[in-house]
């Protein structure tokens, strides 16, 4: 009897146990809520327009089997050699060649310029770049390995000059002049292709022309920006062996609804960039706004004077124009509440639900941005860090979590 007695109750203990277990794993894996962290952050208000770029340019003359000797975007001189052309495979492989022991000889050149090198630092540095370099080959982001193991070899080789266990690099830059002169002789003598005038440089297979005048441009309605961007008119992909952008000063036609223009009141300047093409955010000027009433459309026009090779590449994208921005503590815009005609949310305190009063920045379809330095008892009462409660059933202010 004794032991049918300890036997249930050793069974009802492991029930508990089970049941308990169960309860805490159910209450972790469906919990009726979610939280974000509310987190410093600069947000703009922006808007995504279609339209034209507008450069001084002209094509540069070239066919063939072309091999450049600038670089996409690089500001040429009058009479500067940009391209060759190539008669025969080898002539490409020669100048790959030599474009490789340049990069070489370059590299001892800097190697042997040791001049006020401390150990401590050379020794740091050759760590710093094996490290940089393992860990990009574990990322597989093989477009930087070439760039880092070049750092790494010039820290090596002034750590050798350092320490006198090598004098120079005399004999390998011998080697090296030996082989560039070999290359030199299987590279010939290759067509050179020349600019008339000086420049921005930008090769064939990375650009596109646009082939609408400015007047052509100035000229359409807002109806018929759209008709021609919604076709893709008006570009065309470059002939020869690239263009030159003459002018460092170019132009932005871009389209927007008649609502959307109204952003552009009284402003004066804009920040532009292009997403997915031309990341980096440049200043702009506007020129001028047009507002068809009709089609409830309306064509600006912005200037800029900042050029990237990235940007002279391109005649018609979709920019994004940023009018102002904004930082202060962002959390999605799904954790707004409305109780009492107060706007705020919920957050996470412990394992209660508080309701903290907001005063809104900014917002856009996805996120909330709130003035920093919040406190409670004030108008804004969110402060930086605080568990934002973005998903959640029957909240209420002080409801146990």
């Amino acid at each position: 009897m004794r032991s049918a007695i300890v036997k249930y109750g050793l069974f009802a203990a492991l029930g508990l146990a089970a049941l308990y277990l169960a309860v805490q794993v159910f209450t972790v894996l469906d919990r009726p809520y979610k939280t974000e962290t509310a987190i410093l952050y600069d947000m703009s208000d922006s808007l995504y327009c279609s339209g034209y770029l507008v450069f001084q340019q002209q094509e540069v003359a070239g066919e063939g089997q072309l091999g450049y000797l600038v670089a996409n975007g690089e500001r040429v001189a009058a009479g500067t050699q940009v391209a060759e052309i190539y008669t025969d495979a080898s002539q490409a492989r020669a100048r790959l060649s030599l474009t490789e022991l340049d990069e070489q000889l370059e590299l001892l050149e800097h190697s042997e310029n040791t001049a006020g090198s401390d150990l401590d630092l050379l020794l740091s540095q050759r760590q710093s770049a094996l490290y940089d370099l393992l860990d990009q080959m574990d990322r597989h982001d093989y477009a930087r390995v070439s760039e880092t193991g070049d750092e790494y070899l010039l820290a090596l080789n002034r750590l050798q000059i350092t320490t006198g266990t090598v004098k120079d690099f005399s004999e390998a830059k011998a080697l090296i002049a030996d082989e560039q002169a070999i290359q030199l002789a299987n590279l010939g003598s290759p067509q050179a292709v020349t600019v008339s005038t000086g420049g921005y440089f930008v090769a064939a297979d990375a650009a596109q022309l646009l082939t609408y005048t400015q007047k052509e441009l100035d000229e359409m309605t807002p109806a018929q920006l759209q008709e021609s961007l919604s076709q893709g008119k008006g570009y065309r992909e470059v002939s020869g062996a690239g263009k030159l952008v003459t002018s460092y000063k170019w132009y932005f036609y871009g389209l927007c609804t008649e609502e959307e223009s109204r952003k552009f009141t009284d402003v004066s300047s804009v920040d532009i960039s292009f997403p997915g093409a031309a990341e980096k955010v440049l200043p702009a000027t506007v020129e001028s706004v047009t507002v068809d009433e009709e089609s409830g459309l309306a064509k600006f026009v912005l200037s800029c004077e900042y050029v990237g090779a990235d940007v002279l590449s391109l005649a018609s994208a979709t920019a994004r124009i940023d009018f102002e921005s904004y930082k202060g503590i962002r959390f999605s815009a799904r954790a707004l509440n409305i109780v009492d005609g107060e706007k705020g949310v919920y957050v996470k305190y412990g394992n209660l639900a508080r309701f903290r009063k907001i005063t809104v920045l900014y917002q856009d379809d996805e996120y909330i941005l709130v003035p920093q330095g919040g406190k409670v008892g004030t108008d804004n009462e969110l402060r930086l860090f605080d568990e934002v409660i973005v998903e959640g059933t029957d909240l209420r202010d002080g409801k146990i979590l």
